[in-house]
């Protein structure tokens, strides 16, 4: 629309419509019917796209249908017509230049699987970015998303700020898988990072032998795993990893020592080392002294890039001028160590939670063989974020 530059004698000043001024002798402007006709034709245009009868007594149409058309926002979106990682989208009026801040929104007919592009009526494809301006992961946007995109000149992307439905909002946690046996874990869709959380079996305790009338008998507790922690990238975990989970140490028989706790290991990246079973030493003479040593700890856990512990070791058994005491299992992130039975005829206290070592058991004189205390399992949890 345009002042009736093209009419003769419109009778234009400074290209703009004038009064007549019958003193000064000025003639006013015309105002062609034709040209009157298109403006009017124009503003009912917009008024009746805004779903309103036109009235000749309402003033106010024009403003009502241009804050209607606003609210419905048909300039700013569209369903997209393009296919999986590839969406393109025809917005009216047409988008055909790209401005630095330009927000637009599309509802998208698949799911991104990957990295994916954006164009809007038929302009070049931008990457398509998430909101840490990385490559789309998969299914950061789903079908039927209602997605908003922003083109940033800086990058010659689109980011991605919303996409309802999908897993674009950064950082959020999306599960926890447990493994308490062995197996292979699949990244869930959308998975970016992951905390893994890998402990270790803990060691049993061992068995005691029968006492004769003259003797004691003590054992210390088991080893509690070592452990470790790690913030790792989908990058770095790829398409699956086996993941281990150590066994707890088994509990030592009559007058024999204990098994100790397996290793636990998530692939090659992360790996923990089981807890050491409690040794049985032998006897003790009446009114004499021993210190039975508790099974020694693993060495440290390798690949934690926030954590990296050795176990725990087992408290020692004392036997002291007749007084006898068993030793405590080792304590670990995730259990607590068993207590030492040192009452006659006690059961051996086995290791609780995961990782932690069997509490150790004690004979006093005339007492039969016992058998010690399993190791409590190790185990691997893995948090999921997108």
């Amino acid at each position: 629309m345009d002042y009736p530059k093209s009419v003769p004698s419109v009778g234009l000043v400074n290209g703009k419509f004038v009064n007549e001024d019958a003193v000064a002798g000025m003639p006013g402007s015309l105002i062609p019917a034709a040209w009157g006709n298109s403006v009017t034709d124009e503003l009912l245009n917009v008024i009746k796209s805004a779903g309103l009868e036109p009235s000749e007594t309402d003033a106010s149409q024009l403003l009502q249908a241009v804050k209607k058309i606003s609210q419905a926002g048909a300039d700013k979106h569209a369903a997209d017509i393009g296919a999986a990682n590839l969406y393109m989208a025809n917005y009216v009026p047409a988008v055909s230049v790209l401005k630095d801040g330009l927000a637009l929104r599309f509802t998208a007919a698949n799911a991104s699987t990957g990295a994916s592009t954006f164009a809007p009526n038929g302009l070049l494809p931008k990457p398509l970015v998430s909101l840490a301006l990385s490559a789309l992961r998969p299914a950061e946007i789903v079908g039927g998303s209602v997605c908003s995109v922003v083109y940033s000149a800086a990058l010659d992307s689109w980011v991605l700020v919303y996409a309802s439905g999908g897993n674009a909002a950064s950082g959020r946690l999306l599960g926890v898988k447990t493994f308490t046996a062995s197996g292979t874990y699949v990244p869930t869709a959308g998975m970016k990072d992951v905390l893994v959380k890998v402990m270790a079996g803990g060691g049993g305790s061992a068995g005691v032998g029968a006492t004769t009338t003259a003797q004691y008998a003590t054992v210390g507790g088991g080893a509690s795993g070592s452990y470790a922690e790690a913030w790792l990238s989908s990058d770095s975990i790829g398409s699956q990893q086996v993941v281990t989970v150590g066994a707890g140490g088994s509990a030592g028989q009559s007058a024999a020592n204990a098994g100790g706790g397996g290793t636990s290991s998530f692939g090659s990246l992360v790996s923990a080392a089981g807890g050491g079973g409690s040794p049985w030493i032998g006897y003790v003479a009446n009114q004499g002294m021993a210190l039975c040593t508790g099974g020694y700890p693993g060495l440290a856990a390798s690949g934690g890039n926030i954590v990296n512990s050795a176990g725990s070791a087992g408290a020692p058994g004392i036997s002291v001028n007749g007084s006898t005491l068993a030793g405590n299992g080792g304590n670990s992130p995730l259990g607590s160590g068993g207590f030492a039975s040192s009452a006659a005829s006690a059961l051996a206290a086995p290791g609780t939670g995961y990782g932690s070592g069997a509490g150790g058991i004690a004979n006093a004189p005339s007492q039969p063989a016992r058998s010690g205390g399993a190791g409590a399992p190790g185990v691997v949890i893995i948090y999921e974020y997108a």
